[in-house]
């Protein structure tokens, strides 16, 4: 267990934005990825900002908020359409490593599905549009789902979201991806989310 302390520290500490400034890379974890020119890299403190905002639907829960911070950890990176702070939803791109532990050899799917019934009970008008499939992530097996939810936020607006997660593992790790934008994808385009899935490369 402390080695895969260490591992995910280093991992947090030895990205680079490349020659690029579109591309991030972390050798330690062997993960890049380039966004659209036009998108911004959010920094830890701005995703720790992003989290504080979250509510869950009308009510000021205070220990929702709490549960929000306790299990959400720093990403890998992070990447937002429009500059802070935009007011609407800001289409959001996200990647996380994390150990495997007892799930080592599950099926991503099932990993997926393991987590469901959380975000049932966290966010309202919660509907599962596609329910965990098969897909395939930098040439390595994957897992798939999108949720479709109402996200309220401090000031009494509800915005109609569109959730999708990946699940890739590799090794004894798995990066789990997450992208947000509008179910009318009026303030961003899923196109961007999946051009910069696809520009993701995970080493072997």
């Amino acid at each position: 267990m402390k080695f895969l302390q260490i591992f995910i520290l280093a991992v947090y500490s030895s990205f680079v934005f490349a020659g690029n400034p579109n591309d991030f890379e972390s050798s330690m974890a062997g993960f890049k990825v380039t966004k659209p020119t036009t998108w911004k890299f959010i920094t830890v403190d701005e995703n720790l900002e992003n989290v504080k905002k979250t509510k869950k639907n009308k009510l000021n829960d205070t220990e929702f908020k709490q549960y929000m911070l306790k299990y959400s950890t720093v990403p890998l990176v992070a990447i937002m359409k429009h500059p802070e702070h935009f007011d609407d939803l800001n289409p959001t791109f996200r990647v996380n490593i994390k150990p495997l532990g007892n799930l080592d050899g599950a099926d991503p799917k099932q990993m997926l599905n393991l987590i469901l019934p959380r975000f049932k009970t966290l966010f309202q008008d919660f509907n599962l549009v596609q329910p965990p499939m098969d897909t395939k992530v930098s040439g390595l097996n994957a897992a798939y789902m999108r949720m479709n939810y109402s996200l309220m936020i401090p000031d009494g607006r509800k915005f109609l979201t569109a959730s999708e997660l990946w699940i890739v593992p590799r090794g004894e790790f798995f990066f789990m991806i997450g992208a947000g934008t509008r179910q009318d994808e009026k303030t961003g385009s899923r196109k961007d989310i999946y051009k910069i899935l696809s520009s993701v490369v995970l080493s072997k």
